[in-house]
C-alpha cells in the first residue's frame, strides 16, 4: 500500500507498518477526525496536507521501522485543536519556529530525533504536561521553560546538554532546572558586566571606534561633543551599555560571543586575554 484509503466519517484512522508514501488530498474532508496514526510508514517527507485537518487532536507519525523524516512543516501550527503529537525515531534538526501556535498541546514526545534548540514560542505551549525530548543534540534549555507551568513529564536523557548540565536533568524535576537556568543567568549578566568593564578600561580611542563598527554602533553627535569632556573609558562603557539594550532580545551569552568575536577581529589581543583570563576564572569556580 503506498497511499492511504480514506472514508468521509472516519473519526479514528490507523494505517501503521504499512508503506505508504504519501496521503490523498481526499483527507481535507475528513472534517471530523480527531486520531491518527501513520506511524512506520515510508514518507519522504511529511504529509503537508494533515496541515489542513483542524479537527485533529492525536498525530502518531513516529518512525520507528519507517522511513525518517528530517523536518516538520511550519504549517504544522494550523492544527490547532493537536493534543497528542508524536514525532518519535525521525531524523528531525528543529522544531518550527510556528510550534508556539499549537495551544492545545498537552503530549508532545520528540524522542530520537536529532534537534538542537528549542524556538522562542515553545515557550507559549502552556498546556503542555508530557515532554519527551531524550535522545536529541540539545546542549541549552531556555530560560523560560519554567513559564510551562503545567509541565509535569519531562525527559531530557540522552542529550550533550551544558546548560543545565546532564546531572541537573536527569531528576527530571522541572523546578530544579529552572532555579539552575536562573542561577545561570544571573552569573552570565555578572560577568558580561565584567566583561564591559575590561573593554572600557583598556581600549585604545582608534580600536573603539573599529568596535563601534563591528557592533554596528552609531556614535551620535552629542558623543561627539562631550569627547573632550567624558573620559574614554566612560564614554566605551556608555556604548557597550546602549548595545546592550538595543539587543535586549539577545541572551547575555550571545552578547558575550558577539564582542569578543568583534574584539578579535579588530585586534585587540590584549583585551582578550583578559577575557579569557576571567573566563578561566569563572569556569574553576564551583557553580
Amino acid at each position: 500500500m503506498d497511499t492511504l484509503g480514506i472514508h468521509d466519517d472516519t473519526a479514528i484512522l490507523s494505517s501503521e507498518k504499512n508503506q505508504i508514501q504519501k496521503i490523498p488530498s481526499e483527507i481535507c474532508n475528513l472534517k471530523g477526525i480527531q486520531k491518527l496514526n501513520i506511524s512506520s510508514n515510508q514518507f519522504i517527507y511529511f504529509p503537508i496536507e494533515l496541515c489542513q485537518l483542524q479537527s485533529l487532536e492525536e498525530l502518531n507519525i513516529s518512525q520507528t521501522n519507517g522511513r525518517k523524516l528530517t523536518r516538520l512543516p511550519q504549517e504544522l501550527s494550523n492544527m490547532t485543536q493537536l493534543k497528542g503529537l508524536d514525532i518519535s525515531n525521525n531524523a528531525i534538526r528543529e522544531i518550527p519556529r510556528s510550534i508556539g501556535e499549537l495551544r492545545s498541546l498537552v503530549s508532545l514526545n520528540a524522542y530520537n530525533n536529532q534537534i538542537n534548540s528549542l524556538p522562542p514560542s515553545f515557550l507559549s505551549l502552556n498546556k503542555l504536561q508530557q515532554l519527551n525530548l531524550s535522545g536529541n543534540n540539545l546542549t541549552a534549555l531556555p530560560t523560560g521553560i519554567h513559564n510551562l507551568s503545567s509541565l509535569k513529564d519531562i525527559n531530557f536523557d540522552d542529550n550533550p546538554l551544558l546548560r543545565p548540565p546532564m546531572e541537573i536533568c536527569k531528576g527530571k524535576q522541572l523546578y530544579t532546572i529552572a532555579c539552575y537556568l536562573q542561577r545561570a543567568d544571573e552569573r552570565d549578566e555578572k560577568i558580561l558586566e565584567k566583561i564591559f568593564k575590561i573593554v572600557a578600561n583598556n581600549i585604545t580611542e582608534a580600536n573603539f571606534q573599529f568596535l563601534c563598527q563591528k557592533l554596528n554602533l552609531v556614535i551620535s553627535e552629542t558623543d561627539m561633543s562631550t569627547k573632550s569632556t567624558v573620559s574614554l573609558s566612560e564614554r566605551v562603557q556608555q556604548a557597550l551599555d546602549r548595545w546592550k539594550m538595543d539587543s535586549n532580545n539577545l541572551s547575555s551569552t550571545a552578547l558575550r560571543d558577539q564582542l569578543t568575536r568583534a574584539l578579535t577581529m579588530i585586534g585587540a589581543y590584549e583585551i582578550m586575554d583578559k577575557i579569557t583570563a576571567l573566563k578561566l576564572f569563572t569556569c574553576a569556580l564551583k557553580f
